[in-house]
């Protein structure tokens, strides 16, 4: 998938805490050389590299709690500030907590303020050295977002006058309108309402979408809603309340410019994610290391005996923002053709008698637990699919793609609904579809929990007809 923002880059990711790791390990070796000596720090005794290392791990909880705003197309300069202090607060507090909990070292309070403090300048000063290199970059037109405008221009000139900062990284390529330009607006008429659909299929590097809309083109709004929807492009709509807005539609802010968009996700929020992986960690790490090993043994003896081929089975799906992975399964199947092609059925001769008993309890699922801890996949989220079904039904479903807004997950909320198995008709797997997407706007950890809970009582009962 093509990358269309910086902070959405795995790699760039991995970098900004590469480098973060380094500036933390500095800051207390610099604080520990100077509270005893150079000479000894220079030969890192052992209470100096419990505390390194003890630093060099809080980044990643700081990350997920903090995560650096510098990459964004819209940062100012406070906020970078607020957001390295904050990070830095962070970092101390977890410092000052696993250090008095580990009998082998023990940090200072006034090592910690030294070494936060350090880290605060070291932090700040690269993050805004990197937001001014990104804003000089974006100028000359690397890493933009691509925008169009659709609706009065008169409504809309706020927004353009914010977006034609050329250092943001927007490139707005024109607008949509029956009226006429304004001199201000320095950007092409690209046409009618009517003419936006087509032009957004034929551009497919459009990533934004900021319209008013107008009760004229009631239809032609929601179709261009309907594929932003189904082909992850955000649109933003100016507070004007049409019937297919009204239903539920959160406020953001452009600049002074009040916008709608399509759903405030629980998920977004740092502070969320983090609970959710400290809960995909916890039982999925203790999963792996109790009950898998023998269910795998077991597993694999039968699988071995019933059907020649590998234990596992390995294939390609769709997961958070439309990227792919590699999903793990007990194989229940003999090795076919047609795996990458057709869902299992009730009487599928491709099935041999254990990988029906194991489909039937979900055994054939727990090697997904591996998924799980390696981060590509979540206990709790919509059902990944396999690449062609995701092809086929974003074209035939309406808002399909919002379901990989979040984590593919083991089990969902559509799974306890009922909706689990094969899907013969379309009304079911759209039925599937409503269900994953009121779980994506309405997440809590509670939810995760009762799904969970459902789930293992849905085993127990064994009482999933389309199970199989």
């Amino acid at each position: 998938m093509k990358i269309k923002n910086l902070d959405e880059s795995g790699v760039i990711k991995s970098i900004v805490i590469c480098n973060d790791m380094f500036l933390i390990v500095f800051s207390y070796w610099i604080v520990f050389a100077l509270s005893h000596s150079f000479s000894l720090a220079s030969h890192f005794p052992f209470t100096l590299e419990i505390e390194l290392i003890i630093a060099a791990l809080i980044i990643f909880p700081c990350h997920i709690i903090s995560q650096p705003v510098f990459l964004k197309h819209i940062a100012k300069n406070r906020d970078i500030l607020m957001r390295a202090i904050y990070t830095s607060f962070i970092q101390a507090f977890f410092m000052f907590i696993i250090s008095n909990s580990i009998r082998q070292t023990h940090v200072g309070e006034v090592e910690i303020v030294g070494a936060s403090l350090i880290f605060f300048v070291l932090l700040y000063s690269e993050r805004t050295l990197a937001h001014t290199y990104l804003r000089r970059q974006r100028s000359k037109g690397h890493n933009l977002r691509n925008v169009i405008l659709v609706g009065h221009p008169r409504e809309l000139l706020d927004i353009y006058q914010t977006l034609k900062d050329k250092s943001l990284g927007f490139k707005v390529l024109g607008i949509f309108t029956r009226q006429d330009v304004p001199p201000e607006m320095k950007i092409p008429n690209l046409g009618m309402r009517s003419d936006v659909l087509k032009y957004i299929e034929d551009h497919t590097n459009i990533t934004d979408i900021y319209i008013v809309p107008d009760p004229v083109y009631i239809k032609e709004t929601e179709e261009i809603f309907s594929y932003c929807e189904n082909h992850l492009i955000r649109f933003y709509a100016l507070p004007v309340f049409l019937d297919f807005l009204t239903r539920k539609m959160c406020l953001s802010h452009l600049g002074n410019t009040m916008l709608l968009t399509a759903r405030d996700e629980p998920l977004q929020n740092p502070l969320n994610r983090l609970w959710k992986r400290v809960l995909d960690i916890f039982i999925s790490g203790i999963f792996l290391i109790t009950v898998f090993p023998i269910a795998y043994l077991f597993a694999a003896i039968i699988i071995k005996i019933q059907s020649p081929g590998p234990v596992f089975f390995k294939q390609k799906r769709n997961g958070l923002d439309g990227k792919e992975f590699i999903c793990y399964k007990f194989r229940s199947m003999h090795v076919n053709i047609d795996a990458d092609r057709l869902q299992a059925s009730k009487d599928d001769p491709r099935k041999f008698k254990f990988g029906n008993f194991m489909r039937a309890t979900n055994i054939d699922e727990f090697p997904q637990f591996i998924n799980v801890l390696l981060g590509n996949m979540s206990l709790v989220g919509p059902r990944p699919h396999m690449l062609l079904h995701t092809k086929e039904y974003s074209h035939l479903i309406n808002r399909y793609m919002v379901r990989h807004y979040v984590k593919p997950g083991i089990t969902g909320w559509a799974q306890v609904q009922g909706f689990r198995g094969e899907t013969k008709t379309l009304e079911q797997m759209g039925n599937r579809i409503k269900a994953d997407i009121w779980y994506v706007e309405n997440w809590s950890i509670l939810l995760d929990i009762r799904i969970i809970w459902r789930t293992f009582i849905n085993m127990i009962k064994h009482n999933e007809e389309n199970a199989y």
